[in-house]
């Protein structure tokens, strides 16, 4: 929807806020958004110019409550936006800059599915020298469903490392477990999608990858959870992973204990956790061997 800027009684531009997208930075992300401006003519000694445009930005996520995100600035120079004698188009770039924490903070609001933003933008506009200055303001609704703010997290690069900063390990950085790779993965878009019982079940398959590599179930078998103190290290990871494993295992199954069991965000997260790291304890166990 269009909003437009006046100085009194006169309208001397249209806005619209046609998209948004991100940027990755050292240690935080840039959230962009663009506005399209179209300044009406004017003649010589009616021109407006404004000057120190700003804006602020809320978001909402599956519930009804708007969160404030941050004060958003213009990028590149600040300079004046001014009519001319004919119609002009000009495109406003505003960014602000977001801190790992705020961006989970965002997906834990959205839930998997769509968020809402309203953008607040002003500035100080002043006419041919006649008056003082007047303040002008517009605010813009912009719905960005899944898909788009997924892409957005693509662009911020949000995707490569999440949580506790683990990263999620590609071929390359795990080539003798692939399989176990491609899982963890799966389990992390089903989590970025809300499908958040399909993300425990992509873990549970990421262990049980991993126990046919290591040879776990023989292992664990033969030496069982008893002598405890008499256990190396390595027998001791071999007990993480199946206590993990058996944790994970109703959201691969459907029987009646399983069905009763619900799995949220923090579940499928936490999890996702706890599979990576006993994924790169297992890339560094067989870097060793």
């Amino acid at each position: 929807m269009s909003e437009r800027w006046s100085f009194g009684p006169y309208v001397f531009a249209k806005l619209d806020l046609k998209a948004m997208y991100g940027l990755p930075g050292l240690g935080f992300y840039r959230l962009i958004v663009q506005v399209d401006i179209t300044t009406h003519g004017k003649e010589p000694g009616q021109e407006v110019t404004v000057t120190n445009i700003g804006g602020e930005l809320y978001v909402t996520g599956k519930g009804k409550t708007e969160h404030f995100l941050g004060y958003v600035r213009r990028q590149g120079v600040d300079y004046p936006i001014a009519t001319i004698k004919g119609t002009a188009d000009r495109q406003l770039q505003l960014e602000v800059d977001l801190n790992p924490r705020q961006v989970q903070a965002i997906e834990d609001i959205r839930l998997g599915g769509d968020l809402r933003f309203k953008l607040s933008l002003y500035g100080i506009a002043s006419r041919g020298g006649q008056g003082g200055p007047s303040n002008v303001s517009a605010t813009f609704h912009y719905r960005a469903n899944q898909s788009t703010w997924l892409e957005v997290l693509e662009q911020m690069q949000y995707r490569r490392t999440m949580l506790l900063e683990i990263p999620i390990l590609d071929d390359h950085i795990s080539p003798h477990f692939p399989e176990a790779t491609k899982h963890l993965q799966t389990a992390q878009k089903h989590l970025l999608t809300g499908h958040f019982r399909d993300s425990v079940g992509s873990c549970r398959d990421v262990l049980e990858s991993l126990e046919k590599a290591l040879g776990d179930k023989q292992e664990i078998d033969s030496s069982g959870f008893g002598k405890q103190r008499e256990k190396t290290k390595e027998e001791r990871l071999r007990l993480v992973r199946k206590a993990l494993k058996v944790f994970t295992h109703p959201a691969r199954h459907a029987d009646d204990v399983a069905a009763q069991m619900e799995w949220g965000p923090i579940d499928a997260r936490v999890v996702i956790i706890m599979t990576a790291s006993v994924l790169q304890m297992a890339i560094e166990e067989k870097g060793h061997t």
